[in-house]
């Protein structure tokens, strides 16, 4: 979403869609609790994220995927899987990175 971005560093935020088939995509969101894992790779790494908070905010609230200095994810959708003008913003810690071997 931001071209500076880079997992494991500052805010990575990510955007998917959530669709009336409540298990695809980031439809399983609306469900998520604080403290679940989000474990994301970009197959040298896996990066785990602790979920720290999930809030419904305007669709026009950009600032959700400015950098900050905390190692976080941001995962941003839709709050509904019909027109809606919310979005549903879920934020996590990074807690744990490991690197893959071959």
């Amino acid at each position: 979403m931001r071209r500076d971005q880079k997992m494991g560093e500052g805010n990575y935020p990510l955007a998917g869609h959530h669709l009336k088939q409540k298990n695809l995509l980031f439809g399983p969101l609306e469900n998520i609790k604080t403290g679940a894992q989000i474990v994301i790779t970009d197959f040298k790494k896996d990066y785990i994220y602790s979920v720290t908070s999930k809030d419904i905010i305007s669709e026009m609230d950009a600032d959700v995927v400015e950098e900050t200095n905390k190692k976080e994810i941001t995962l941003i959708t839709c709050d509904k899987a019909v027109k809606t003008e919310g979005r549903l913003v879920v934020k996590g810690e990074l807690v744990d990175s490991f690197g893959h071997t071959n």
